[in-house]
């Protein structure tokens, strides 16, 4: 049996991420479209053309890592 996530992620919107980490929109999509690991990241509802939800520690990780 797996042994639940002892940091529970929450999901947010692109707006609330960039607010959040200081950049804009327009980077982050830079970010989105350059970057196959952020882009796994990220949660689109409804599947592949829906809105995007960002989740903040797994964000927040990706960011401080050498990218």
């Amino acid at each position: 049996m797996a042994q639940p996530d002892p940091k529970p992620d929450f999901y947010v919107s692109i707006r609330e991420a960039c607010d959040r980490f200081g950049i804009s929109r327009r980077t982050f999509y830079r970010m989105l479209g350059r970057e196959p690991e952020l882009a796994d990241l990220v949660v689109r509802i409804p599947p592949e053309t829906g809105r995007i939800r960002v989740p903040l520690l797994q964000f927040e990780s990706w960011l401080s890592s050498d990218n």
